[in-house]
This record gives C-alpha cells, structure tokens and sequence, in this order.
C-alpha cells in the first residue's frame, strides 16, 4: 500500500519583503555620499561652484528666458473654499516669486532647499513672513527621501524634515537612487563654457598682438649708447597708447604691418555661433530665440514655440510638489480643507466646440451655467450670463461662405441684395386651391386640426411652403366664415 503524500501546510518566508535590502549603508554611514556627476568630478568642482557659469551672458540670458516662462504661468486653485481659498490666492500672490524662483532653482544645480518662517497676521491666521532658499552645500539628499543638513565646520547630521517638520521645502531635478543629489542642467554647459571662454581670451590676447602694425625704431648718429636705444623703446612703448612720438632728426621709426588677412576673425565667428547654438539648444531646446539662424517660416517657428512650452511644463511638473507641501503647511497649521494648486493649468480653447456652440446658439439654444464652466473650464466669478435672452442676429451669414459670384460682381448687387437674388431663384412656384376646394375643406372639417389633416390628404405631394400656405388661406376663410355667420344669427 502507497504511502500518503502530505501536503506542506507551513508558508515559505522570504525576510525583508517589507523593507528595502539592496542599500549602500556602509557608503552613507561614513558621512556625506560622494557626488558621482561625471561632469564634475572630471572637472574638479563642486555644485556651488557651477554659479560661476551664470555670469556668462549667453547662458545667462538663455537661463533667464527659462525662468521668465515659468514665472509668468498662471496659476489656480482647484476648490473653492470662501475665505480660505481668498487668504491662500493673496499669500501665494505675494510670495509667487520667491516661492516660484526658489524652487526652480533645482533646474540649474539638481536640486534646492527653501526655508520658510511663519508668523500669524492681524486675524490671528498662520501666514509666511519669509521663505529663502539656503546654501545647498549644507544639506544632502538621501536616496530614501531623507534631508540631511550640516552646519558649517561641523560633522553633525541633523534629519532636517524629522526635526523640523513644515519648515524645508526639497526640490530635485531627476533624482535617482544612484544620484540622489539631482540632475544639474548646469554641468551639461560647463565644458561649453570652458571652451567658449578661453577661446575670447585667446582671441582678445591674439587681436593684441596681431590686430595693430608693429612699431620699430632705429637710433642713429656716432655716439648712441644703450641709454639711447632704451630711451627710445620707452617712447615706442608710450607711443601705443597716446599714438604720438617725438624723435631726433638722426633717427627713425617704421610700421611693420602684419599679414592679418581676416582669416583668424571669421574662424572666431564661426566657433563662438556653434558654441551658442549649442547652450542655446541645451537650455531651450532650440536656437530661434533671438535670431532665425538666416532664414525660418511659420511652421519652424510653431514647431520652436511648442518645443519652450514643453520645457515651460516640464520645469512646472518639477516645482509643481513643493509649491503644494507648502500649500498644505499652510493648510495644516491654519485648519484649513484641502487646497490642490495648479500651475500652468490653463484649459486651451476647442475650436470646433466654439463653432458648435455657436451655431446652436443662433438657432435659439440657451446654455447654463454649468455646461459653460465645465466645457471651457472657466470659473463662475470669471463670467457672467446674459439672462435677456438670446439676441437675434438680422444679418446674412451664408453669402461670406458662398462662392464669388460674376454676375453679382458685373450688376453691382451688395452681398445681401445678391443673397435675396439667389433665395428668390431658388424658389420653386407653387399653386393655390381654388375657393372652391377650400369651401369643401372648410365644410368637411370641424376644427384646425381637421382642416390641416384633410389638407394633408387633399395634397399629399405638397411642399412644406406650399402646405403652409393652403392651409393659412383655409384657415383665414373659416374664421372669415365664422364671424359671417355669427353675425347673421344676430
């Protein structure tokens, strides 16, 4: 007899399935973790050190245009909560700039750290009284989350987001578990920078050199000695300057001019327009900023502008969480419901709904004001509806759309006298009842809706005009029919 196979009731266990196992410890236990920017580790730097590429004009400006279209993004709360939401509108307006610029700032050096101070106002409400951004060099982001702050000259690790709870704010550019410092866009530009720079000094050292003739001088007579020869290699020295010199009649000065054929110039050109485009292309994505780069159309020019305004969105999604943490703080400590902040969340209008909308709206179709709110996204207190009715609209819309007319051209016939033209050609002639039949109707019928029914039945293959004029005819003879007979029963 088979022996009987038990079955294993016992679970497998598997440690660490609620925790995080593959983790550098040894790496973070021994202090701050090593920037691992290839960028910056080949070029000996440090984040703080990457400002120094801002005082460069062109990555300046180009860092400026960025920042100035996330700036002027519009901005909402989702909810509507009365004063609340009224107190919130007026404490991110005033502090929109710094709020905005503070944490964009984690674009440049891959990340940022803000630190608010609140106060309460005269309402005895929690507002900001200063939000800065702090030295980045003091804290260190952790890949878990954590924010870790340093004093100066000292190795004391604080946990900042633990210790002080509602007061740091942490942006990042593209964190990684690997980079948990950020993805700087600075470093992209620094070896363009590099180059660019020492290519103006060279090329300002060489116009220096080479840019002006050379001035050579001769001492003559018997008796020059080596105090004249000085004397006179401290007047041409002098004479670079003030381009003035004064000489005995025994010597000489002569200009050798160099063979400076312009060569060197257009290359310096040609070197610092690639070196333009290239931080151009890095930090916007596209050159047509200033210039057209020699030519460029409509559709170049639609393509460039959607290609800012996806970086526009993409620097908003960035921002977008700490500008709502410190909604929230506020929230928080005020008591307050829940406010969701939308940046740059304006609603682009459908033009095929818009035409729509109008054609119903010439027909007599009146909408509320929900369906205007939730098809255009447009809040209550941002419009108002005309409760007068809908305004009828006396002018001919169809003859703009119509084709060009040569006979209306050579009569001279204004667009609308052309347009009644050809609504009056278009109709088709029809014929009337004879009194006759319509005294038969009018006997044969006992109310209007009779009379419209043995119309119906006396001209079946009747046009909609031609009904409708047979039967206000019939009915204006029965009631004519009516009053006569009334008043002959008097």
């Amino acid at each position: 007899m088979a022996k009987s196979q038990k079955q294993k009731k016992t679970k497998p266990k598997s440690a660490g399935l609620m925790t995080e196992v593959a983790v550098e410890k040894l790496a973070f236990s021994m202090g701050r973790a090593a920037d691992i920017d290839e960028v910056l580790r080949a070029a000996g730097l440090s984040r703080q050190k990457l400002s120094v590429l801002l005082a460069d004009d062109e990555i300046s400006q180009a860092m400026e245009t960025r920042l100035d279209s996330v700036l002027n993004a519009p901005w909402r709360f989702a909810e509507d909560h009365g004063e609340q939401t009224l107190f919130l509108k007026e404490l991110l307006t005033k502090w929109h700039f710094e709020i905005v610029s503070g944490a964009w700032e984690a674009l440049p050096y891959g990340y940022s750290v803000m630190e608010a101070v609140f106060a309460f106002d005269l309402q005895s409400r929690i507002t900001l009284s200063e939000i800065v951004v702090k030295p980045l060099e003091w804290f260190e982001p952790k890949n878990d989350g954590q924010l870790i702050f340093r004093k100066p000259q000292s190795s004391l690790e604080i946990d900042v987001f633990k210790t002080y709870p509602l007061k740091f704010f942490l942006t990042r550019r593209k964190p990684t578990f690997k980079q948990p410092y950020g993805d700087p866009l600075l470093s992209k530009l620094y070896w363009l920078w590099f180059f660019k720079t020492n290519s103006t000094k060279f090329w300002v050292k060489f116009l220096e050199r080479f840019g002006s003739p050379l001035l050579v001088g001769k001492v003559g007579g018997d008796g020059r000695n080596q105090d004249d020869i000085d004397a006179m290699t401290t007047a041409l020295l002098n004479a670079h300057a003030q381009s003035v010199i004064s000489i005995d009649s025994e010597d000489d000065v002569n200009t050798v001019g160099t063979n400076f054929s312009g060569a060197g110039s257009s290359a310096f050109e040609a070197f610092d327009r690639v070196m333009t485009k290239r931080i151009q292309k890095v930090v916007l994505g596209q050159t047509m900023t200033s210039e057209n780069d020699g030519g460029g159309s409509k559709a170049l020019g639609v393509v460039h502008n959607e290609v800012r305004m996806d970086k526009r969105n993409s620097d908003l999604r960035m921002i977008t969480p700490t500008v709502q943490e410190i909604i929230d703080s506020i929230c928080l400590l005020n008591n307050f419901e829940k406010h969701t902040v939308i940046l740059g969340g304006e609603q682009d209008l459908n033009v095929d709904v818009v035409n729509r909308d109008l054609k119903l709206k010439d027909l007599g179709v009146e909408f509320n004001q929900q369906y205007v709110m939730e098809t255009y996204g447009i809040k209550a207190e941002h419009f108002k509806m005309n409760e007068g009715g809908v305004s009828v609209n006396t002018q001919f819309k169809a003859l703009p759309q119509r084709a060009f007319s040569f006979a209306a051209s050579t009569k001279k016939l204004s667009p609308e006298q052309q347009e009644v033209e050809e609504l009056t050609d278009e109709q088709r002639s029809f014929e009337l009842l004879d009194q006759k039949q319509v005294n038969e109707l009018i006997q044969s019928s006992e109310s209007p809706e009779d009379l419209a029914l043995n119309l119906m039945q006396l001209m079946p293959s009747a046009s909609q005009s031609q009904f409708t004029a047979n039967l206000e005819r019939a009915l204006y003879a029965a009631d004519v029919l009516g009053y006569v007979s009334a008043s002959g029963g008097k």
